[in-house]
């Protein structure tokens, strides 16, 4: 039986400038050797440092998909509070398919819960109607 390694779900922030695409992620310095990002085009993208950490970073935002697509590189930063702990630039290795589906109503969901228990289920109905099919119409 294979040793596969376990992928770790991870938060994330995607963000660009001129030289390209910055994924910052909330981890500590660790040993780093042939890192890649895999990606499919898609709502989410795996990190591999080594050849025992992954991770799974989820809810890409479509406008930061494009340019991750349109790329051959980006820099990853390792950050801890408001301290980058180490950078390094990583190949973008494009995959057929990462399995999983887009979370976007799946991460909102407590957004809402909590919206709901502030204002009350009937104020928020509505909105959470509106910025559901926002989402489904900007995804799509």
């Amino acid at each position: 039986m294979e040793n596969i390694p376990e992928l770790k779900k991870i938060s994330s922030d995607f963000f660009f400038d001129k030289q390209g695409v910055i994924v910052k992620i909330p981890l500590e310095a660790d040993y780093v050797f042939r890192a890649a990002f895999f990606y499919d085009g898609r709502n989410q993208a795996v990190l591999g440092r080594n050849n025992k950490d992954f991770y799974l970073l989820k809810s890409i935002a479509p406008l930061i998909r494009e340019k991750i697509k349109n790329a051959k590189t980006l820099t990853i930063m390792e950050c801890t509070e408001n301290k980058v702990n180490q950078s390094y630039d990583v190949e973008i290795v494009m995959v057929d398919e990462i399995p999983g589906e887009d979370t976007f109503e799946e991460d909102y969901k407590k957004y809402f819960e909590k919206l709901e228990e502030m204002y009350g289920k009937e104020r928020v109905k509505s909105f959470k109607q509106k910025a559901l099919a926002a989402w489904h119409k900007f995804i799509s």
